[in-house]
């Protein structure tokens, strides 16, 4: 009879399990790991995103505390917590159009990890949800995040299966953009949650009004660069469908700059309601003027270099970011903080 004492691990009738089957399971650990952090390299570059992530919860925290006016340090759990949930949100949005653009991966960008064979689809489905695990179990700690997670998380699951009509949204590229970008909506309001949960404010306790805009606010840049990053010069085009070209040149910049605008006019009035310093003002409108030439550029001469339009959007989230920041620096040294 096979004995059950504390002792070495035996296999079946007594004997020694097989060292090879040990072996191989390492051996097949180790090469998930190789074909994700190659597949991380080319679709995921950590450190930039982890840097996005850092940069877009302490703006977005540093602009929820001039409005509600509240001194406390930039970096806490809740901190942690913020940035976090936005790099695992933009990562399990990535893994999720590995999966659901993998026909037009195979036929337009052949490439690309997934079609390539670099990287396996069942190492995408792993690695997703995993994600989507650590994701919920980080907010399940802090009480008040926890269902805007969820509903985060419902909504991008949602997007995952195209609301359950692909048909529609894959043949109408706008009312796939409108269903898909709102995703940024919820990200911005789950840092809303995760704010209050760190002031220990209910969320009806928070100013919603003008919480409100400073989520259309960060809006606007994303937007943008969803709308810049598929902008294309003539030579460019292929048969993957394009805002340049449902909309033309004029049109999909008139729309890019639109948001880009937009940001900044909702900056002002929360500038003017909450008395942001002057330096805000400089480095929101230097953003801007950034984004806004690299539009007006490519439209005035549209060629390979100068339809690369995305970066300045990404840019531009990333100055009013640190606007924010330093405003709400600047606005505790007025205050005497420490």
């Amino acid at each position: 009879m096979t004995s059950f004492a504390s002792g070495p691990s035996r296999g079946v009738l007594g004997r020694p399990p097989c060292p090879t089957q040990s072996h191989e399971s390492r051996q097949s650990h180790d090469r998930y790991l190789t074909r994700m952090s190659a597949y991380l390299r080319v679709m995921f570059p950590v450190g930039i995103r982890a840097f996005t992530a850092v940069a877009l919860y302490l703006g977005f925290a540093a602009y929820m505390k001039l409005i509600h006016g509240v001194r406390t340090p930039v970096l806490s759990w809740h901190t942690l917590l913020g940035v976090w949930s936005i790099f695992a949100m933009v990562l399990i949005l990535r893994l999720m159009d590995e999966l659901k653009d993998l026909d037009i991966d195979r036929e337009l960008f052949p490439h690309r990890p997934v079609p390539s064979g670099l990287v396996r689809l069942s190492d995408i489905r792993v690695t997703l949800v995993g994600t989507i695990v650590l994701y919920v179990l980080a907010n399940a700690g802090s009480g008040t995040t926890l269902w805007p997670a969820l509903v985060t998380v419902t909504y991008a699951l949602l997007m995952f299966r195209y609301f359950f009509m692909p048909g529609i949204l894959r043949e109408h590229l706008p009312l796939n953009l409108a269903t898909h970008n709102t995703i940024i909506a919820f990200v911005f309001l789950h840092a809303s949650a995760v704010f209050a949960a760190e002031q220990d404010l209910g969320l009806r306790q928070l100013e919603w009004p003008a919480s409100a805009l400073l989520i259309l606010m960060f809006w606007g840049p994303l937007f943008s660069w969803e709308i810049a990053r598929k902008i294309r010069a003539p030579e460019e085009e292929t048969a993957y469908v394009t805002y340049s070209q449902l909309w033309g040149r004029t049109g999909s910049v008139a729309v890019v700059l639109a948001a880009q605008a937009g940001a900044l006019a909702l900056g002002l009035i929360l500038s003017v309601q909450f008395s942001f310093p002057r330096a805000w003002l400089a480095l929101g409108s230097v953003g801007f003027a950034s984004a806004a030439w690299a539009a007006l550029r490519y439209l005035r001469r549209p060629s390979g270099r100068t339809s690369q339009v995305a970066p300045f959007a990404e840019g531009y989230a990333m100055a009013l970011c640190v606007a924010g920041l330093v405003a709400y620096g600047l606005a505790g040294l007025s205050l005497g903080a420490p």
